[in-house]
């Protein structure tokens, strides 16, 4: 099989995170990559921002020339992860040199990133998978709909696994992730009932700095791969607060968490109550509530015990980590055999 992966390859990214698990599910006899972050890095950070905002501007074109520079012939399969800056022209010219045309995308199409370049692209990919089954109705006014697969958010079994056993655990709460004012919300109930809380993310240091209260730790912008793992392992729970900035329904810590043998505290909706059960994760319907589960399992540590390994045998045992992941889809598209 000869395989092309199109997309960010940085050390550290998602991106690159599924690009290598792609190349242990297929084992492809070639495999090759089109970095997608080399003309990103190379642009100035105000064409970065044109990109981002408008899809337009220098950053673009020099993205879809580099593709077109470094592409091949003769694929079986191309994957194409997140082509937001990807205009139809170069989607139609992938298609025209791969047997399947394969595009993923972990974040919002329609809700969020909109980009007429993808919206008029998609006629030509034989398959679209999305993490986010509130976009389906959009996709499908592009789309057929055995074109369109669903596949949950996950995470990664070489990073995500238990670093600390359960009697290691700092008694704490941990969020890592973007600063968004429900997720302020959020933090500041549990401050108010005096539980600690290790903070690390995009944008709160002006919160930080407004709530400088004890117990609330901030650890840094940004944590990443074993850093990430250590610190939600270190600690007794870990929020898998969901975006609000669009209908959000999970998100990669609502896998990572519990993977990482720590305590997941998530919102109930149609999709968590799909991936756990009442015993595996802490579930809760208001900020308030979230701070009493809290405190009742602070002094239930036998039962958070329980609660924490059934979260994570779960995780492990549905096969919610990238490989097994890949593996299906894999398998349902045809590009590997079911084994």
């Amino acid at each position: 099989m000869k395989f092309l992966y199109i997309g960010q390859f940085s050390e550290g990214t998602t991106s690159r995170m599924r690009a290598e698990t792609l190349k242990e599910v297929l084992s492809p006899s070639e495999f090759e990559v089109i970095d997608t972050h080399i003309p990103f890095y190379k642009s100035h950070v105000v064409f970065r921002s044109m990109a981002f905002r408008f899809k337009i501007g220098p950053l673009v074109s020099e993205t879809n020339n580099f593709i077109l520079h470094n592409i091949g012939n003769d694929y079986d399969v191309i994957w194409v992860d997140k082509a937001i800056f990807i205009k139809p022209e170069v989607t139609k010219r992938l298609r025209q040199v791969t047997n399947q045309l394969i595009h993923y995308t972990p974040d919002t199409a329609f809700e969020g990133n909109q980009s007429v370049h993808f919206y008029n692209s998609l006629k030509y990919y034989d398959y679209c998978i999305t993490t986010k089954s509130f976009e389906e109705k959009q996709y499908l006014e592009y789309i057929e709909q055995f074109k369109l697969i669903f596949l949950p958010q996950g995470f990664d079994r070489k990073v995500h696994y238990p670093r600390f056993t359960f009697e290691q655990k700092e008694n704490k709460v941990i969020f890592i992730g973007l600063n968004e004012p429900s997720r302020e919300v959020a933090i500041t109930t549990l401050l108010r009932h005096k539980i600690k809380v290790d903070l690390a993310g995009k944008n709160w240091k002006t919160f930080v700095k407004k709530n400088n209260l004890d117990g609330l730790t901030f650890l840094g912008d940004s944590l990443f791969k074993d850093d990430y793992a250590k610190a939600i392992s270190g600690s007794m729970f870990g929020m898998g607060l969901v975006s609000k900035r669009f209908p959000e329904l999970h998100t990669t810590r609502t896998f990572e968490i519990p993977a990482c043998g720590t305590a997941l505290l998530t919102e109930r909706n149609v999709e968590t109550e799909m991936f756990f059960e009442e015993d595996e994760v802490i579930f809760f319907s208001t900020y308030d509530d979230m701070a009493k589960r809290i405190l009742h399992f602070m002094e239930e540590k036998k039962g958070l015990q329980q609660l924490t390994q059934k979260g994570y045998k779960r995780v492990i045992e549905k096969g919610y980590d990238y490989e097994s992941e890949l593996q299906q889809i894999c398998c349902k598209i045809g590009i590997v055999e079911n084994n």
